[in-house]
């Protein structure tokens, strides 16, 4: 009995230790100033602001001109310690190729990937994923975090050219609990203004589908935590 008690403390200190950590990060997250930024530049290492390195490079056409463009997926440099979570921040720097300048800033976003210490429980040590990816010129991020309880979203950009921005199309959420298995997810699209809205609690399942407003946010403008937010709050989960 001793020794189950001594365990079950180990484990609420351990996954104590990892939320605050991912708080804290939360909390904390570097930013970027795109003023400071290039609006264009024949390298793509010009983008790269100090403090900061090229976690992961993407290319594909997102303004439909039939050149590939780039997206530089950035994470903080910060050299990792000893005995201890290296926690860093990312960013998304998009970049048109093509033109006079080899490179043009298209958008920045530090609030849309999650850090690499923001994983939880359910990655540990291990740094959290912020998958970045172009199909048929949409750019899709999807994301996981959590312990018992992992929520997964999804984030789907186009590109728009009346106001120049790279708008939220779509927008997935799921929560799933790996003990009891039940399993609550949203699907929203933007351009049709419809959410479909599922809760599968294993013997019994509902789904029903909304109206929203067909807003027209940008890729800079979104906040993955405040959208995860308030879908967690609209499916009672908070």
């Amino acid at each position: 009995m001793i020794k189950v008690l001594i365990k079950g403390a180990l484990l609420c200190t351990v996954l104590a230790a990892f939320s605050a950590v991912s708080t804290f990060a939360q909390d904390e997250r570097a930013s970027i100033d795109r003023s400071k930024l290039p609006e264009s530049a024949n390298s793509v290492n010009a983008f790269v602001p100090a403090g900061w390195k090229v976690e992961e490079k993407i290319t594909g056409d997102v303004n439909d001109d039939k050149v590939a463009d780039v997206l530089l997926k950035l994470i903080e440099d910060k050299p990792a310690k000893a005995d201890e979570m290296n926690d860093r921040s990312r960013a998304l720097v998009i970049l048109f190729a093509g033109g006079e300048a080899k490179y043009r800033l298209a958008a920045v976003s530090d609030t849309l990937l999650q850090c690499t210490s923001c994983g939880g429980a359910f990655y540990g040590v291990v740094d959290a994923p912020a998958n970045v990816s172009i199909q048929k010129g949409v750019i899709i991020v999807s994301q996981d975090h959590g312990s018992r309880e992992v929520t997964e979203t999804t984030f789907r950009f186009r590109y728009d050219e009346q106001p120049g921005m790279f708008i939220l199309i779509g927008f997935d959420y799921a929560s799933r609990d790996r003990a009891a298995g039940g399993v609550w997810t949203e699907s929203t699209n933007y351009l049709t203004g419809k959410r479909v809205t599922t809760i599968d609690k294993g013997k019994k399942s509902s789904t029903k589908t909304t109206v929203v407003a067909k807003d027209r946010m940008s890729i800079e403008e979104v906040d993955y935590e405040k959208l995860e937010g308030d879908a967690t709050h609209r499916l009672g989960l908070d």
